[in-house]
């Protein structure tokens, strides 16, 4: 009985030993853009700073299963009676494509779904204020390249892109969602 579980334990930790290094963590921060129509806004800001949070497990050499939470900021506009400010975080998952450019550069392309929750708040001068918010499926899609700083610890450029959606109570507004970070990625 106890060759087996020593056996057991031996293959255990061998297992978790390549499910270690084939797992990977990505926290990158940024700017962040929506393509909101700001008609009749005296102002209208539709920059923010967005970031990201992902873990990923390689089951291919160049090929990873990722999920992960992105928050792609806020948008405000805003006249002499009314402001707005719509934000938008999404959480999915989806398919990461590896590629080694050169000894310590590295690109990633990435392709998912994920829900995209779009809050809409909203004040009237002298009657109050209201929010509101909607969750929808949508595509992302992400390009990025990195520089390895070691090797678990890489420097990463990204651009993830998706697109926000509202669609309740008589109102349909969508727009796209970029966003432009600087991060690492951690190997396990």
């Amino acid at each position: 009985m106890k060759k087996y579980l020593c056996a057991g334990f031996i293959a255990f930790a061998m297992c978790a030993g390549a499910w270690a290094q084939n797992a990977y963590g990505v926290v990158s921060l940024g700017a962040s853009k929506l393509n909101i129509d700001c008609t009749g806004a005296t102002t209208c800001d539709d920059a923010d700073t967005a970031f990201k949070l992902l873990g990923g497990y390689k089951f291919a050499p160049n090929l990873a299963a990722e999920v992960g939470y992105f928050d792609f900021g806020k948008a405000r506009a805003s006249d002499a009676f009314v402001s707005a400010e719509i934000s938008n975080t999404a959480f999915g998952g989806g398919i990461a494509f590896h590629q080694d450019l050169a000894p310590n550069w590295n690109f990633v392309a990435r392709l998912g779904l994920a829900s995209v929750k779009t809050k809409i708040s909203g004040t009237v001068s002298g009657f109050g204020s209201a929010s509101d918010s909607d969750s929808n499926i949508a595509m992302y899609a992400g390009l990025g390249i990195g520089y390895k700083l070691s090797k678990s610890v890489s420097l990463d450029g990204a651009m993830d892109f998706s697109r926000s959606k509202y669609s309740k109570n008589g109102v349909d507004e969508s727009g796209n969602l970029t966003a432009i970070s600087i991060g690492l990625t951690f190997g396990f």
